[in-house]
């Protein structure tokens, strides 16, 4: 019988989920990602130092929120947001977890040359994906604050194809975030984001220079 980690709150109140005595998925440096106990296909992002809370988690908090209220129902390259839970790490993020046909987490670009198929990385494939990836912010105008190789992963998926997902640093940190409510400011903000990102991945060896020309080619 699978036991799920919450306490006991009041009569009628949302339990909180316990996350404490739980592995971590991953962690940077202001937060830390553990699977939801209660729903295997999702994750909490929860602050790494309770007590300071998490700058980063109410910045995607409201970005994600705004993404929601305009109607933004396309997740097929950033996890989709679930809201908030009550842990006792302090107020998590639910999003979507990425993992591979067979249940595993999914590698990041950096991991998945070192541990996955770097060969696919050299291949026309991983281009059009990365072109995809792109395609898919800019038409939804979903910008990303960073985008590298340590939070972009490779999904293998049951057909045999590979997907990238930006699962982290989507939020516009901006103290006058125009491109929040326009498009062509956003927009703009994503090719650059997106020329950075093709000439990082040139620079660590993960593209050549002629992929990196063709990316930079196909910016709007």
């Amino acid at each position: 019988m699978l036991m799920i980690p919450v306490t006991a709150l009041r009569p009628g109140a949302t339990p909180m989920v316990s996350l404490s005595l739980t592995p971590e998925l991953a962690h940077g440096n202001d937060r830390a990602v553990y699977r939801h106990p209660a729903e295997a296909g999702r994750c909490i992002k929860v602050p790494r130092f309770p007590d300071r809370g998490s700058h980063q988690n109410e910045r995607e908090k409201s970005y994600f929120e705004g993404l929601k209220r305009r109607g933004v129902h396309d997740w097929r390259y950033v996890p989709e947001y679930f809201g908030t839970v009550t842990t006792d790490l302090g107020e998590g993020l639910v999003f979507g977890l990425v993992t591979d046909a067979d249940g595993s987490l999914s590698l990041n670009i950096r991991q998945f040359q070192q541990r996955g198929d770097a060969d696919w990385l050299s291949t026309q494939a991983f281009v059009d994906e990365l072109e995809r990836l792109y395609r898919y912010l800019r038409d939804n105008w979903i910008v990303p604050s960073d985008i590298n190789d340590r939070n972009v992963v490779c999904q293998r998926r049951a057909d045999g194809s590979i997907r990238l997902w930006l699962i982290d640093g989507v939020s516009n940190p901006d103290f006058m975030p125009l491109a929040n409510v326009w498009p062509w400011f956003a927009r703009q903000k994503i090719d650059r984001r997106m020329q950075r990102f093709y000439r990082r991945l040139h620079e660590y060896g993960f593209i050549s220079r002629a992929q990196r020309d063709s990316l930079l080619a196909s910016l709007s």
